[in-house]
């Protein structure tokens, strides 16, 4: 008699006593292996990379004149010998992620428990965790920085990230608007939304790090974003140059790190989702700029989650937007072709359909979630999608497809020309047209016959182009009450000490600086950039604003500083230390490295030029900077830190911390 082979233990634990998950789901590899994404040949190690864990990722931030001595410091100082070493699965322990640019996003092949339990990792974990903390490294899944990167953003767009939290493409966006001569504010800006309350306070700890002016943080419903006004016209909406759609989806590609999905996945969690994905994709479209460009992924395979939606949407766009080749855009990354065809399956597994007229009794599978015809699929150019597989560079899944708008939408001419006509019938009685409904409308009910007669769904064709959502979404969006931005006013009698104290220059835009108390003392002040200050001051009232600007100013007064109760925030050092022209000074290679790096150091033990320079200044808060790019030695990057520390025998000291300080 034959040996029985046993069974997956579900109730199985690991060495430390956790329950060990089973990584196995037959529904899974039925599914996609007739799909046929994977060849037959890949599909054992496209399997084994499911079961692996995923490696460590990070990235440089690309901003900012730190770059590249902190590339440098990163393969010298603490990665060093480990480009050469290998990993106990027999991979080099720490690779430069050949695809992303200028040597700045890295992997560790190295498990977690190999990264805890080796010494030599020690001194890159102290770093990284410093560096991340202070947003000069972004910890991030590597298949997660490919959409902003195929984003193309540059300083002068308008960039809308519409399911954003928790916020590691924000930042990554912010970086690419940021990458401007001489770290100039730029003109354009980015809005990031996202309708869980909760994950728009932790996507603020992310964003903060890079100290940016010019983003907003806002809480809304993606399906049914409000448009956002600009100017004093009543019809003058923003139009994006460039919007991320990253989309909820069902997130079967991320099994490396979300092991819970091997015993819950099943086909109907993509196609449950499928409905909600193609409406943020319709108004992602709508709220984008003739020309401009919209990334839409998923860290889904599921091509219902994908080349469905993109598919469905591009033929109600009727050749309006078009999906483009990037393939030259991002060098040396391997990846899998869009399909052109594929099948749905049950959620028990027994049945496929390739179509919607072979589906009997399954009330839950819509027309728009099967392949168009395959001339239909050439003429869409689905190819040009991009799915990245877990075996292919040792990653997690994602899909990826870039859409460029080359027209008005269909949906969008039918409205204009019906506005236009009410103008002009208004105008001919003598009177004024007023269209409430592109601000608040409401989607039109009207009922529809498609495909046959046999499903009916809310016409599109003439949707508003700014939807108010139901009662029900709108119930959805509770949270914290949020105190309003109030704008500084040109006259406000506040800002003279500030301004005499630090010496900053009469033409300061201060109507720039805003605070979040109505009434009472104004304990923070914060500096956003003008496009930013310009949609909050058109759309306070209509829109959630959870976050914006950069804080500049704290309120700490202090009887040894009696001729100004604000100090220096460091989060807005960098934003204000050319304005700082009475606190701001200049120190020696040296000075600054004491000042850095030793904890209340006494002005004797500074150089006679640093002591005659702390002399010369008053008690308060100052701005200690470096000039590496003056000094010919390294760092050769401009650095600045925040000092303001006095005791009570008017003996002043620096601190060296790197965070505000007080008195």
């Amino acid at each position: 008699m034959g040996r029985r082979r046993p069974r997956p233990n579900k109730n199985r634990r690991d060495e430390k006593g956790y329950k060990a998950h089973v990584k196995e789901n037959k529904l899974f590899e039925k599914y996609y292996k007739e799909l046929g994404f994977v060849p037959e040949e890949e599909w054992d190690a496209f399997m084994n990379a499911l079961r692996e864990p995923l490696p460590i990722t990070f990235r440089i931030t690309s901003f900012g004149g730190e770059t590249e001595e902190l590339k440098k410091l990163v393969k010298t100082e603490y990665i060093g010998k480990l480009l050469e070493e290998k990993s106990e699965s027999d991979k080099p322990k720490v690779i430069c992620l050949p695809w992303y640019p200028d040597e700045l996003g890295w992997q560790l092949n190295s498990s977690r428990q190999e990264v805890r339990k080796d010494a030599r990792f020690e001194k890159l974990k102290t770093f990284l965790l410093q560096e991340t903390e202070s947003g000069s490294i972004s910890r991030q899944e590597a298949v997660s920085m490919i959409p902003p990167m195929l984003m193309a953003v540059k300083s002068h767009h308008k960039v809308l990230d519409m399911c954003a939290a928790p916020g590691s493409k924000t930042a990554q966006l912010i970086e690419y608007l940021h990458n401007t001569p001489d770290n100039q504010i730029p003109e354009g800006y980015v809005v990031a939304n996202d309708v869980d309350n909760k994950r728009c306070y932790l996507m603020t700890h992310q964003v903060k790090r890079l100290n940016s002016p010019c983003c907003a943080i806002i809480n809304h419903d993606a399906s049914y974003l409000p448009n956002l006004r600009y100017g004093d016209g009543p019809c003058e909406f923003v139009k994006y140059d460039r919007i991320l759609c990253d989309v909820p989806c069902s997130g079967d590609g991320t099994l490396r790190k979300n092991q819970d999905i091997w015993s819950k996945w099943t086909p109907n969690q993509g196609i449950n989702l499928h409905g909600i994905q193609a409406k943020i994709l319709k108004r992602g479209l709508d709220l984008l700029e003739v020309g401009g460009r919209l990334v839409y992924s998923t860290c889904s395979l599921n091509p219902v989650e994908d080349e469905a939606v993109i598919a469905g949407m591009l033929q109600k766009c009727e050749g309006t937007v078009e999906l483009v080749d990037v393939s030259e855009e991002i060098k040396n990354l391997k990846y899998t072709p869009g399909l052109s065809y594929w099948k749905l399956m049950t959620k028990d597994g027994s049945q496929f359909f390739d179509s919607y007229e072979s589906v009997t009794n399954y009330t839950h599978f819509q027309p728009s979630m099967f392949a168009p015809s395959k001339e239909e699929s050439e003429k869409l150019n689905l190819h040009r999608c991009m799915r990245v597989l877990p075996h292919q560079q040792d990653t997690g899944g994602f899909f990826i497809a870039v859409l460029v708008k080359k027209a008005t939408l269909p949906w969008q001419q039918k409205k204009e020309a019906k506005l236009s006509e009410q103008k002009d019938k208004s105008e001919a009685n003598g009177g004024e047209v007023k269209d409430n409904k592109m601000e608040e409308g409401n989607p039109s009910e009207q009922m529809v016959k498609e495909d046959e007669g046999t499903k009916k769904r809310p016409a599109e064709e003439d949707e508003d182009l700014n939807p108010k959502p139901s009662k029900q979404v709108t119930r959805r969006l509770h949270g914290y009450k949020e105190d309003p931005y109030i704008f500084m006013d040109e006259k406000d009698p506040m800002w003279e000490p500030i301004r005499n104290f630090y010496g900053i220059p009469e033409d300061f835009p201060r109507n720039q600086i805003m605070y979040r108390a109505e009434n009472g003392q104004r304990r923070t002040l914060y500096f956003v950039s003008s496009a930013i200050r310009d949609l909050v001051r058109r759309n306070n009232d209509r829109f959630k604003f959870i976050n914006l600007g950069v804080k500049i100013f704290g309120r700490s007064k202090s009887p040894l500083v009696p001729d100004c109760d604000y100090r220096i925030a460091q989060e807005g050092l960098v934003t204000m230390k050319s304005t700082l022209q009475k606190r701001a000074l200049v120190l020696s290679r040296e000075d600054f490295i004491l000042a850095l790096t030793k904890e209340n150091p006494l002005f004797k033990e500074f150089s006679a030029d640093g002591i005659s320079k702390f002399q010369g200044i008053d008690t308060g808060s100052i701005a200690l900077l470096y000039k590496g790019s003056e000094s010919g030695s390294r760092p050769a990057c401009d650095l600045v830190i925040l000092d303001g520390c006095d005791n009570d025998t008017g003996d002043r000291c620096t601190d060296g911390q790197t965070d505000e300080c007080g008195t």
